[in-house]
C-alpha cells in the first residue's frame, strides 16, 4: 500500500510540478513585461486590483470547499450526497460576495477606471469561486493532471495574448481585460473536467442543509480568512497607505519569493487528500509521509533563503531592471520568511487533514491579527521594507506555534523530526 501511495504521489506531483514550472515561467514573463512597460506604478496598480479582489473574497466559500474535498477524499461515495448542496451554496455565496465587492469599491480612493476594472475582476471571480468546487472534486479523487493543464493553458494565454495586448496598447486596462478572458477559459475547463467525476450534476438550494454544512466547515473558513489577511493585507495596506510606487517595489520582491512557493504548493496539493485518508486507514504511513515532507521542505527552504539573500541584486536587475533597485533590500528581508512559508503550508495541510482544523484556526487567527498590526506600524514608518519585516515575523511565529501544537497533538511526530 505504501508503495502504491508513493507512486500516486509522485505521479500527481509530476503533473503539478510540470504545470507549475511552465506556469511560473510564463507568469513571471508577464510580470516582467508589465514591470518594464509600465514601471513600479503600473505593477502596483495591477497588484492592488487582484490582491484587493482576493482579500474581499472572504465570503465566497466559508470553508465549505475544503470540508467537501476532505470528506470526499475519505469516502468517494459522499460525492453525490454533498455536491448538489455544496454547489448551490457556493453559487449563492459567489453572488453575495460580488455584491459586497461592488459596494465597497464604489467608495475606494482610486480612479474610476480602476474601479471599473476591479468590478470586472470581481465578476470573473464569481466563476472562479464556483469552479473551485470542481477542482476540489478532482483533488479529492487524487487526480491533478486536469488542473495542471487548465493552469498551463491560462498562463499561455496570459503570456502571449496578454503580453501582445500590453505591447500594443502600453496601458493597464486592456491588459487586465485580456487576463480576465484567460481566467474565464481556465474556469470553464475546470468545470468541464471536474464533471468527469460526477455521475449526475444537480444543484440544490436548501438553507437548512447549508446551516449544517457551516457547522462543520466554519473552521476552514476562518483558516482561509486569516490566510487571505496573512498574504494579501500587506499589498493592500501599502497601496492605501503609501501609494502605487511603493506597492510596486514590494510586489516585485515578493514576486520573486513566490517563485519558490510552488514547491510547498505541490507538496500540499498532492499529500493533503492522502493525509486525510491515511488518518483513518494507516497512521504509521501518515507519520512517515509527514516526516519526509517536513525534512524536505525545511532543507529546500533554508537553501532558498541563502540563494535569495546572496542573489537579490542580480535577480532584481535581471528580471525587473534598474527602476526596481529599491526592491533589493526588501527581497533580502523576505528571504528569511521562505523556510517558514514552506513549513506553514505543511502544518496547515496536516492539521486540517487530521481533524485539528480548530487548532490551526487559532494559530492563523492570532498570526493574521499580528500581521495586520505589524504591517500598520511598520509600513507607516518604513514602507515596503516594514511590510517585509512584518511578513518574516508573523510567518516565523506561525511556524513555531504550529510546531508546538503539532507535537502536543501527536507525540509520535516530534520523535522523528
Amino acid at each position: 500500500m505504501a508503495e502504491s501511495l508513493k507512486l500516486k504521489l509522485i505521479k500527481n506531483a509530476g503533473w503539478l510540478f510540470g504545470a507549475e514550472i511552465i506556469s511560473k515561467i510564463l507568469a513571471y514573463g508577464v510580470i516582467v513585461i508589465l514591470s518594464r512597460t509600465l514601471g513600479p506604478d503600473g505593477l502596483g496598480q495591477y497588484s492592488f486590483i487582484f490582491y484587493y479582489i482576493g482579500l474581499l473574497g472572504i465570503f465566497s466559500d466559508l470553508g465549505v470547499g475544503y470540508y467537501f474535498m476532505r470528506e470526499v477524499a475519505r469516502d468517494k461515495g459522499r460525492l453525490s450526497e454533498l455536491l448538489p448542496d455544496v454547489l448551490g451554496f457556493k453559487i449563492v455565496l459567489a453572488v453575495i460576495n460580488f455584491l459586497i465587492i461592488v459596494g465597497i469599491t464604489l467608495f475606494l480612493p482610486k480612479p474610476e477606471w480602476m474601479k471599473v476594472l476591479i468590478i470586472l475582476a470581481g465578476a470573473e471571480a464569481m466563476l472562479a469561486w464556483i469552479a473551485g468546487v470542481f477542482v476540489n472534486i478532482m483533488y479529492a479523487h487524487e487526480v491533478t493532471k486536469y488542473e495542471a493543464i487548465a493552469r498551463t493553458i491560462e498562463r499561455f494565454w496570459a503570456f502571449f495574448v496578454g503580453g501582445a495586448v500590453l505591447y500594443l496598447f502600453k496601458s493597464l486596462p486592456p491588459f487586465i481585460i485580456a487576463l480576465l478572458v484567460g481566467y474565464t477559459i481556465r474556469e470553464l475547463l475546470r468545470i468541464r473536467w471536474g464533471l468527469r467525476f460526477v455521475d449526475e450534476l444537480r444543484v440544490r438550494f436548501r438553507p437548512e442543509v447549508w446551516k449544517n454544512l457551516l457547522m462543520k466547515s466554519y473552521p476552514f473558513w476562518f483558516i482561509g480568512l486569516f490566510t487571505l489577511i496573512y498574504y494579501r493585507t500587506d499589498t493592500v495596506m501599502l497601496s492605501l497607505m503609501r501609494g502605487d510606487y511603493e506597492t510596486g517595489i514590494y510586489r516585485a520582491a515578493f514576486t520573486l519569493i513566490e517563485v519558490a512557493l510552488f514547491i510547498p504548493n505541490i507538496v500540499v496539493s498532492t499529500t493533503m487528500p492522502s493525509m486525510a485518508r491515511l488518518w483513518k486507514e494507516d497512521r504509521k504511513t501518515l507519520e512517515t509521509l509527514f516526516k519526509k515532507s517536513f525534512q524536505t521542505l525545511l532543507l529546500i527552504g533554508l537553501l532558498g533563503t541563502a540563494g535569495y539573500y546572496l542573489l537579490a541584486r542580480i535577480g532584481i536587475l535581471f528580471v525587473f531592471g534598474e527602476k526596481f533597485l529599491p526592491s533589493v533590500p526588501v527581497l533580502r528581508i523576505l528571504a528569511f520568511a521562505v523556510p517558514f512559508m514552506f513549513l506553514n503550508s505543511l502544518f496547515g495541510s496536516y492539521m486540517n487533514a487530521t481533524g485539528r482544523e480548530l487548532t490551526f484556526t487559532k494559530i492563523t487567527g492570532f498570526t493574521a491579527l499580528l500581521n495586520v498590526v505589524l504591517n500598520y506600524v511598520l509600513i507607516l514608518n518604513y514602507g515596503a521594507e516594514g511590510a517585509a519585516v512584518a511578513t518574516v515575523v508573523s510567518q516565523g511565529i506561525a511556524s513555531v506555534l504550529s510546531l508546538i501544537f503539532s507535537h502536543s497533538s501527536n507525540g509520535n511526530f516530534h520523535e522523528h523530526i
